[in-house]
């Protein structure tokens, strides 16, 4: 399957630069020498006409007016400002140009060097990366910090691969500390790559055998695995010691074992705690959910509203369980009761969503509008979202529309090209979606996103089916066990008639990652191996976690003859 694209709101560059005293602040950050008054003049003139496209909303031309500057002038301070300015509005090319004139008037800045690094990672350049994060590293401006902050922080500006090969390149390569080993195994977890995860967590212990994380790491990947008696085994071992969320780590493995019964059992006994009964509660119901108990779920998230901490998320799923009942009228109510909380654009969009099934296009997405112009740091993840919402609801055009537009607005954006290639392909322009995976995959060669999209593609459409496989293959190498990556595979496999072997790959894919389109695809895979009344549970499955899901109705429908279920238009 193609994986989404993520888009990261650019607050968390401002976060990862402060955790490393960034901008201005830096221990190594060179001071600026005097200047003939006519220079300094010179300067201000270019500054304030990038400072006035900057705030009229003028991203594009803010941050090539800073370049201009800054390419004029020998002032690190504006080297400095201008790699800020295009890092916080998406400019990617310029941001690159920007930080690498910043590096080359404060050669020995780590502040430069890690700015430099940032945007090597959003453009999947790692070599690049890894240089400027060595430069960062010997700079000193590492200091004391936290590595599992700094591994979380850096992770969060870009794809969880690139975020663990750069970080296991330079941080943890010479004699590493226990944490920053931990730090590397988390990564790798969050990677995929499950086996390195337990070597590294496994490693870490070895050097500190208090570290309860490690063992939380290496039971949660062991589950991944599919080794769930090894993985509950070790969690009933360390939960007497846990607290918070990772309390719940008996109940998280049963569920993912497929024992649903047992981890309510699980849940119950811990509710016996008033302390947890909030957060037992919101789990009660999303195990409903996923069960397909809609009276059970809809009576824990009741219980759930008016208690603090508990009123935003279940309004959001007595939304959707509103949705599913086909009670329209109450979940757009409670979807736009949550328009300006902390899950806004999910609510949002779910209401805008509703509004487009019904025909009403400008009211949903003046919804989306609305918010933009309220969080302007979210542009490019509104931008998708606008996208995705005119693409499901049919309108293919004017997604493509969206994001041709979005793109004038911030050029060679990776995330708006991905959306535009998929979009291309959901809009039956396969030819084209195809020619712009490729175009990607030679800009971004060791990207497992790009090369397991372009693969997918070609193998949903029986084209080049040896060349996907390799593709898909080339992306696995990088990150083994996605369960994406691993769904694509086995339908590649499914295409060549490899259906034994694809239906195996398929279940694991599923296990990993619970994703409707991967239970389509693994009940395909069955229902072709004479195992229709498996296959119908699996899609079942599928619907209670998603009941409109469009993968899964249509194959349903091309196998069975039969129309599934509907539910709310999702």
């Amino acid at each position: 399957m193609i994986m989404p694209q993520l888009n990261r709101p650019i607050a968390v560059v401002t976060a990862l630069l402060a955790a490393s005293t960034l901008l201005f602040g830096g221990c190594a950050t060179q001071p600026p020498t005097a200047k003939p008054k006519a220079t300094v003049e010179d300067d201000a003139a270019r500054l304030l006409v990038a400072e006035v496209a900057l705030e009229r909303g003028d991203c594009r031309a803010a941050a090539e007016g800073y370049l201009k500057a800054t390419r004029e002038s020998d002032d690190q301070r504006i080297a400095a400002r201008a790699t800020e300015v295009a890092l916080s509005c998406e400019q990617l090319p310029t941001a690159r140009l920007a930080s690498a004139r910043w590096r080359e008037l404060a050669p020995f800045s780590g502040e430069a060097a890690l700015a430099a690094t940032l945007v090597a990672l959003q453009l999947y350049k790692l070599d690049e990366a890894s240089s400027s994060l060595a430069a960062w590293r010997d700079s000193g401006s590492a200091g004391n910090q936290d590595p599992g902050r700094f591994a979380e922080l850096l992770e969060r500006e870009t794809e969880s691969t690139a975020a663990y090969h750069v970080f296991g390149q330079v941080l943890a390569k010479d004699d590493p500390t226990s944490d920053v080993v931990l730090a590397q195994a988390t990564l790798a977890l969050h990677a995929f790559d499950l086996t390195a995860a337990v070597s590294l967590a496994r490693r870490a212990l070895e050097m500190d055998t208090s570290l309860v994380q490690a063992k939380l790491l290496i039971l949660r990947a062991q589950a991944l695995q599919g080794d769930y008696d090894d993985a509950l085994t070790a969690a009933r071992e360390l939960q007497p010691t846990l607290a918070g969320d990772d309390l719940f780590v008996v109940a998280d493995v049963l569920n993912a074992a497929d024992r649903g019964d047992q981890a309510r059992a699980e849940l119950l006994r811990l509710r016996e705690q008033p302390a947890l009964a909030l957060a037992v509660d919101r789990r009660l119901g999303a195990l409903a959910m996923e069960q397909g108990d809609a009276a059970e779920a809809e009576r824990r998230f009741t219980t759930l509203l008016g208690q603090r901490g508990g009123t935003t998320l279940a309004l959001f799923y007595l939304a959707e369980l509103a949705e599913r009942r086909g009670d329209i009228v109450r979940a757009l109510q409670n979807y736009q009761l949550l328009a300006d909380s902390s899950l806004a654009l999910l609510a949002r969009s779910a209401a805008a969503r509703i509004m487009l099934s019904q025909g009403d296009r400008k009211g949903a997405m003046a919804l989306i509008d609305e918010h933009a112009s309220q969080h302007p740091e979210a542009a490019i993840e509104l931008v998708t979202t606008r996208a995705q919402l005119l693409g499901n609801a049919g309108d293919h055009n004017g997604a493509i529309a969206t994001l041709d537009a979005a793109l004038l607005k911030y050029p060679q954006h990776p995330g708006l090209t991905y959306q535009r290639a998929t979009t291309l392909e959901r809009a039956g322009r396969s030819r084209q979606s195809i020619a712009a995976f490729e175009a990607l995959l030679r800009q971004r060669p060791a990207d497992p996103g790009i090369a397991n999209a372009l693969g997918f593609t070609l193998a949903d459409h029986n084209r080049e089916l040896e060349r996907a496989e390799k593709l898909i293959k080339q992306a696995l190498a990088v990150s083994p066990d996605n369960p994406a990556i691993q769904d694509s595979l086995g339908w590649v496999y499914l295409r060549k008639g490899r259906v034994r072997e694809a239906a195996g790959i398929l279940e694991h894919a599923w296990r990993n990652g619970r994703d409707a389109e991967i239970a389509a695809h693994w009940g395909e895979s069955l229902w072709q191996l004479g195992e229709q009344g498996r296959a119908r549970y699996v899609w079942q499955q599928a619907l209670n976690l998603d009941p409109s899901n469009r993968a899964v109705q249509s194959t349903m429908a091309r196998l069975t003859g039969e129309s599934a279920p509907q539910a709310g238009g999702r």
